[in-house]
């Protein structure tokens, strides 16, 4: 049995990656802002399910959805950031704001 503190570092490292990458792709569109975005995202995929599975025993409580869906918000980010859609401020306290729920929803996992 996998310890789950390594699932916990891989989000992490996961979220700052995909960070990163919005602060790259918010200044000037690069290929490797795409492919760290994409990674991130995926690493907080991935470590989210395995986190679910060790903890929770495969249950999907309502704050694990709102989660789900905060990260297809994020996915989605890129597009509206790529096409210009969103300025580089309002793009900021969007992403600000979704990982401040995802954070709060994680700890106090209200419902």
């Amino acid at each position: 049995m996998e310890p789950i503190y390594i699932y916990k570092i891989i989000h992490i490292v996961g979220l700052a990656l995909t960070m990163l990458s919005f602060g790259s792709l918010i200044t000037k569109y690069s290929k490797c802002g795409v492919i760290g975005h994409g990674v991130g995202l995926l690493m907080l995929l991935v470590s989210g399910f395995g986190l679910q599975a060790r903890v929770l025993g495969g249950t999907f409580p309502g704050w694990l959805i709102v989660k789900l869906v905060l990260w297809l918000v994020l996915g989605g980010m890129l597009v509206l950031v790529k096409r210009g859609k969103l300025k580089a401020g309002p793009a900021w306290l969007i992403i600000l704001g979704i990982v401040a729920v995802a954070a709060f929803l994680a700890l106090t996992k209200p419902f």
